[in-house]
């Protein structure tokens, strides 16, 4: 059925009544379009009344303020086993915090959607229907004594054969199954730009638990982002994701700007105020007060250990290692002279690019967790500019960008289109976004070269595994582009790199979804009066016998050969693939490398196994492979916005 609304509760009867006809066609039939969120639909998964606000903000607030569409799922009726009454005062708590947010009165249009068998509780912000708060209502006492037992929530994503009830008018029961299903239907039927959800990382057994240790979480946060997890690999597509640490955010340092800690304050105490474990009201209300205020002070996004590093040579020809902070989120440079971590700022949980200018300056990309791309600039000094955004579209992806005099950079955006940009001349901007062709069913991260007659060629796979590609018109950064073409290849599921031969050809690297292996697929080099000469072309794909995750690092040596390297597997071994051999390396590593062929010398890095965050240098000199350095952990702090934050919190109603 389609997610509807069948009633309204007291509190707007006769406001749905009166208005229901000036609202959006989507408040009643269907989820907003991309147009009718100025570009942003965020989904966010949260176990309890207040998750969102002490751990996923300023993003959330961020995202109303830009017009987007912001859906918070609630999974738990958070009322710790004290009943319908306490349930309704949080509820009443979150949508007074989120008219806040949006700058409306607390007027809410409420109702129930069906999704399967499940009745789903309701609400849309009245002045602003584009921010939507939906309500599960699994009970939420503790099954047991206390924190090292289980919930309802816990239990059921732990155990098989279990259902957990609902709260509230409407009873209803979840299996694990029912659960997963649920949440995949409502990725589906919404179609976000981001899905946001707790900590999925934290292996302690629930059972083992316990309040204010070290490292440790509520088993409801760990079972809501595990469930959504799952949630998302039933309901693939082009959205990004994002975790977030909650509990042992507290552990890490303050990296929230003072205008971002007021106004995430004043967020939380709206919801305080109908929170009776918190506050009896505004009057007296000292809220954010002891682990609340020290949560508001701090937003951590979850880390995955296995992103790669970058390896960047700068102006002065000396090698840069950069990499995202899993401790601080922040992007972070090796210092080689001074054998320490530089912080350059930044709030991300993406992966880092890195380039070089035209003048062959480096740079650097960067995605914060709202889809804006930012870049800085290291001057010929050595010292970097500052962030920057990069005007135009919104990503879902980190962008493949190439180097040098043909540096340019080719992303997805939220709308599932790819577009292209390239720096602006002269000076450190770049330009807007452009629209590439539309390739349907698209994924989200294409490759990019440029071939021996000066045109880009873009790379990109489809939903179904397939290859496409497009490419410029002419060698003009004006120039349209061609439509898509397939390219014969097996079908992958990523894994894609591109770079050039000898020859200035085309070369394009993928994985085999079949055998996991690395293909290597190269541009047709036509005689000049041969009939069609100008077609892009493309050999049959050569299997280069190696299995690989992740997706290759890939340079050329002074003669301009391709050389790439692969991980074989999860904290496995290192290949290295020239001249189409593949040799494994006597080195194992928790990510995926970087490569860079500088004076001779190859250079590879990749994260070192373990739970600590420190990189292994290595180099090649002669056939001889030595240890350059084992580089320090990164540091804990330094993290921030890309941009300073306005001054002002919002105003009070």
């Amino acid at each position: 059925m389609p997610a509807l609304f069948h009633g309204a509760s007291r509190l707007a009867l006769a406001a749905l009544a009166c208005l229901a006809f000036a609202l959006p066609a989507w408040s009643a039939t269907r989820a907003p379009t991309l147009a009718d969120c100025h570009g942003i639909k965020d989904l966010a998964f949260v176990a309890h009344l207040d998750d969102d606000l002490l751990f996923m903000n300023p993003d959330l607030a961020s995202n109303i303020e830009a017009g987007g569409c912001v859906r918070v799922v609630y999974l738990t009726a958070s009322d710790a086993g004290e009943g319908e009454g306490y349930m309704s005062g949080r509820e009443r708590g979150v949508r007074a915090a989120y008219a806040y947010m949006a700058r409306q009165a607390d007027e809410w249009i409420a109702g129930t959607a069906t999704l399967g068998q499940h009745t789903i509780a309701r609400y849309a912000l009245q002045g602003n229907p584009r921010v939507e708060l939906w309500h599960l209502r699994i009970k939420d006492p503790w099954l047991g004594p206390g924190w090292g037992s289980l919930t309802p929530l816990s239990q059921v994503e732990s155990a098989q054969g279990l259902k957990a009830d609902t709260l509230g008018p409407t009873p209803d029961s979840y299996s694990r199954a029912d659960l997963v299903a649920t949440l995949a239907e409502l990725i589906r039927r919404y179609a976000p730009t981001t899905v946001r959800r707790l900590d999925d990382t934290i292996t302690v057994p629930y059972t083992a638990l316990c309040w204010r240790c070290a490292g440790h979480s509520h088993p409801d946060h760990i079972a809501s982002a595990r469930l959504v997890r799952e949630a998302m690999l039933q309901a693939p597509g082009n959205y990004a994701e994002t975790g977030y640490i909650d509990y042992p955010s507290q552990e890490r340092e303050i990296n929230l700007a003072e205008a971002e800690i007021a106004s995430k304050a004043e967020i939380f105490r709206r919801y305080a105020w109908n929170d009776y474990h918190y506050c009896k009201g505004p009057e007296g209300c000292q809220e954010p007060a002891g682990p609340a205020a020290a949560w508001v002070q701090r937003a951590y996004y979850v880390s995955r250990p296995d992103t790669p590093p970058r390896l960047q040579v700068d102006a002065r020809g000396e090698l840069l290692l950069l990499a995202t902070g899993e401790a601080n989120d922040a992007v972070n440079l090796w210092d080689a002279n001074q054998r320490n971590w530089l912080t350059l700022g930044g709030r991300t949980a993406s992966p880092l690019v890195s380039f070089s200018y035209p003048d062959a300056s480096a740079g650097l990309f960067a995605r914060d967790a709202l889809g804006n791309l930012w870049v800085n600039r290291q001057q010929m000094d050595g010292a970097w500019q500052g962030w920057q955004a990069v005007r135009g579209a919104r990503i879902s992806h980190m962008p493949a960008v190439m180097s040098g005099k043909d540096t340019a950079a080719v992303a997805m955006g939220n709308d599932g289109q790819y577009y292209w940009t390239a720096p602006c001349h002269p000076g450190n901007c770049w330009n807007a976004w452009l629209a590439l062709p539309a390739l349907a069913d698209a994924l989200g991260d294409p490759v990019l070269a440029r071939d021996a007659a000066g045109r880009y060629v873009v790379l990109a796979l489809d939903r179904a595994g397939q290859l496409h590609a497009t490419r410029q018109r002419q060698a003009d950064p004006t120039a349209g582009w061609e439509a898509w073409r397939h390219v014969p290849a097996p079908r992958s599921d990523g894994g894609l790199a591109a770079t050039r031969d000898a020859d200035g050809h085309v070369v394009v690297y993928l994985r085999d979804r079949e055998t996991r292996r690395l293909q290597r697929i190269d541009q047709v080099a036509a005689p000049k009066d041969a009939p069609n000469a100008d077609a892009l072309r493309w050999h049959a794909a050569k299997d280069l016998a190696v299995r690989y995750v992740g997706a290759p690092a890939v340079d050329a040596d002074a003669y301009g050969n391709p050389i790439v390297a692969v991980l074989d597997r999860p904290d496995g071994r290192l290949w290295l693939v020239e001249h189409d051999v593949a040799a494994e390396l006597p080195f194992d590593a928790g990510s995926p490398p970087a490569l860079r062929f500088l004076h001779g010398t190859l250079y590879l890095a990749a994260r070192h196994p373990g739970t600590r965050q420190r990189y292994d240098l290595r180099a090649r000199e002669q056939d001889v492979w030595r240890t350059v350095q084992s580089l320090a952990e990164l540091p804990a702090g330094g993290g921030s916005a890309f941009a300073t934050p306005a001054a002002q919190p919002l105003a009070r109603q």
